[in-house]
C-alpha cells in the first residue's frame, strides 16, 4: 500500500482510500471503506455495509455524487428475521472458508 492510503495502480480498485464508497462487483453490495490492509501481497478493504473483506481488485469507487436508494418498504418481523437469518449464513460461510483456506496443514 502506498504511504497515502491508496493501492496505486491496480484495476478497478485504483485508488482506494478509507471513507470512499464502493461497490463489490460480485454481489453488487455498496457500502463505504473502513479498513485497508495488505495481506499476501494483495490488497484488502474491509466495508462497512457487510462487514466482510473484499479484494481492492473486486470494488468499484463510486463518485462521490453516488447516492444509495431509500427503500419507501417496511418489512415485517418475519421478513426481518428471514434477511438476518440469510446475513448470518452468509457471515458463517465466509469464515468457514477463510478457516480452511488460512490453517496450516500438520504432516
Amino acid at each position: 500500500m502506498d504511504t497515502d492510503g491508496t493501492n496505486g495502480d491496480s484495476t478497478n480498485g485504483d485508488g482506494i482510500t478509507v471513507g470512499d464508497t464502493v461497490r463489490y462487483a460480485g454481489t453488487g453490495s455498496v457500502g463505504k471503506i473502513k479498513r485497508i490492509q495488505e495481506r499476501d501481497h494483495e490488497l484488502w478493504a474491509r466495508v462497512d455495509a457487510t462487514g466482510l473483506w473484499y479484494k481492492a481488485s473486486a470494488l468499484e469507487v463510486l463518485g462521490e455524487e453516488f447516492k444509495q436508494k431509500e427503500w419507501d418498504k417496511e418489512l415485517t418481523l418475519e421478513e426481518l428475521k428471514r434477511v438476518e437469518a440469510r446475513k448470518m449464513d452468509s457471515i458463517s460461510n465466509v469464515q468457514q472458508i477463510l478457516e480452511v483456506e488460512l490453517c496450516e496443514t500438520g504432516g
